[in-house]
Formats: structure tokens, sequence, C-alpha cells
């Protein structure tokens, strides 16, 4: 059965961090509406952006979530006060999700957005055989993609690969056939973000 994922993104107040009583109320707030399944941590390349997924699974959709709103007050008001920024929300659906892979001690989440002419069936292709040749890497924690397309809007990828650090990461890609891969790929990208995070992973 297919899982969506959400995935929001947003920069929090220094100080601010994955135990904070706010951010803790919303998780439960978030859990009480139907998300039992979460994940969130901290960029390390931005450490106090907040990459927080969310799992919709087994038959669970977006349209049955109900934010407690009573309970536990206006989502959005209490994102905003420990926020420094608007959050970013994405959904894509994944054939099923290997949450092995956020389990990894660094987690690679790509965001990656698409040419809008691109051929998607063709970056699909290289993309399917690069993850395979990641799966097989000893280094490699599992890995899973998902792309969304919207009418109007530029495909978007979002790319996760479990990895033991930032730096085997860094080795595996600097590596000539590495190199080869991604060379073919950058055709189809007009931009990409890539963020290592050392997700918790929590279920209510």
């Amino acid at each position: 059965m297919p899982n969506i994922v959400e995935l929001v993104i947003v920069d929090l107040k220094e100080g601010v961090g994955k135990d904070d009583p706010v951010f803790t109320k919303l998780r439960e707030g978030v859990a009480k509406g139907g998300l039992k399944r979460q994940s969130f941590g901290f960029s390390v390349e931005h450490p106090q952006r907040l990459y927080w997924t969310f799992y919709f699974e087994n038959g669970f959709e977006p349209k049955d979530f109900k934010w407690p709103q009573e309970e536990y007050g206006d989502y959005i008001e209490q994102l905003k006060t420990i926020a420094t920024s608007d959050f970013t929300r994405y959904y894509f659906t994944f054939p099923s999700f290997p949450h092995e892979v956020t389990a990894a001690p660094i987690t690679e989440t790509a965001l990656i957005t698409l040419k809008a002419d691109a051929d998607v069936a063709a970056f699909k292709a290289i993309q399917d055989a690069l993850v395979g040749k990641l799966k097989q890497a000893p280094v490699v924690q599992e890995a899973a993609y998902a792309i969304t397309t919207e009418a109007g809007a530029n495909p978007i990828v979002l790319l996760f690969v479990g990895w033991p650090s930032a730096e085997a990461h860094q080795e595996l890609v600097s590596r000539p056939e590495s190199k080869e891969v991604m060379g073919k790929l950058h055709s189809f990208i007009e931009k990409g973000d890539v963020a290592h995070i050392p997700y918790t992973n929590k279920e209510y």
C-alpha cells in the first residue's frame, strides 16, 4: 500500500531544540490528529533548520488528519512562536517507505526541483538505477525517493539515503563512477538542496 510522506521544513529560533516544550506539544498534537509515526531532526549544515516528517500509512490519508484545535490551540500560531520563518510543506507518495533509512546515524535528505520540460520517465530510469546501486553499497543503510508532479509546477524529487556519516556520503559521491551518474542527472535538474539529518524517530 502506498505511503504518503509529508515533509515540513522550518527555521527555528536560536536555542530551540527537539525537546522544546512547544515543539513537543506540536508533535503530540499531530499524533493525536492521527499521525502516530514521526521523524524529526536538525540539518548538520543549518543547525536551526528543522526537518519534520510525518507518515500517512495503512490507508490513513491527509484528508483524514484532524488537528485537535480545542486541546492544542492553533497549529500555525504555535509554530510561529518558535520559528523565524514561514514553514515549507511537501507531500510525496512512496510505493512503500523503508523506515530504516531515517534510523541511520545520518540521513541525506535531498529536495531536487526538475526543469519544467524535464522528461520525468527518463529521469526516473536513471534515478532508479542509482538508488539500486546505492542500496548495494556497504555503507548505505537504505535509500528511497519519490516525485511529486502538479499541474503548472516543476516536478520535485525527495530523496532519502541513510549513511553512517556525512563524510561517508561525500566520499562515495566523489568517486569517478558516481560523478558519471550524477552528470547524467544534472541535465534534468533546475536546482537542488541537500541536507544531512540525524533523525529522531518516534511512534506515539
